[in-house]
């Protein structure tokens, strides 16, 4: 696991709806193993066809702010040649996977397939290593319950770089502890498969 090569992503959204909402802002940080290669990072606003005001709530994320952004069809094979390869790693991270697939598939792109990639969800990890510590899972583990835990402070949360910032931190403190439980990245999709977290 400490040569395996991974990929942390977060997105902003207009909203929830994969079909109608849209990618607003992505962040990827590459890692290698316990590495993380933030000088590596990729962040960008996106322009999408439709903005909803009122999620300017969540993410802050102005209508101005996106006049000047890419969209999504100019930045696409940056972002597939960051994903392309490596393990994606995220909190929730298969809605961002699923919009990621949506977006690829509206440019009419053969590449949205290939984001069937394998991917590793920091919430599942966290459900796996309590239960190897003996501790029992709540299903409602949440993004701030992994920030008190492993003492990372959280001050800009929903701007994406920012959170996949935050992510690749806990990751990193989550591998620590896989390795010390001999957990290989076998052992973390057999159990996915058996929906054991």
């Amino acid at each position: 696991m400490e040569s395996t090569e991974f990929a942390v992503l977060d997105l902003e959204t207009t909203g929830l709806d994969v079909k109608m909402d849209e990618i607003i802002s992505i962040a990827i940080i590459p890692m290698t193993g316990l590495q993380i290669h933030f000088g590596k990072s990729f962040y960008s606003l996106i322009k999408p066809k439709k903005f909803h005001e009122r999620t300017i709530k969540i993410h802050g994320i102005c209508r101005g702010d996106l006049d000047q952004a890419p969209t999504f069809e100019m930045i696409f094979e940056k972002i597939f040649g960051m994903l392309n390869n490596r393990i994606i790693v995220g909190f929730n991270v298969i809605f961002d996977i699923a919009f990621l697939k949506e977006s690829a598939k509206k440019l009419q792109k053969n590449h949205h397939k290939k984001f069937e990639l394998k991917y590793l969800d920091i919430k599942e990890i966290e459900g796996l290593i309590l239960l190897r510590a003996g501790i029992p899972v709540t299903p409602f583990i949440d993004f701030s319950d992994l920030l008190h835990k492993y003492q990372i402070e959280g001050t800009s949360r929903h701007n994406a770089l920012s959170d996949a910032y935050i992510a690749a931190r806990i990751f990193q403190k989550q591998l620590n502890a896989l390795l010390e439980f001999k957990i290989t990245l076998d052992d973390l999709e057999m159990m996915r498969r058996m929906q054991i977290f």
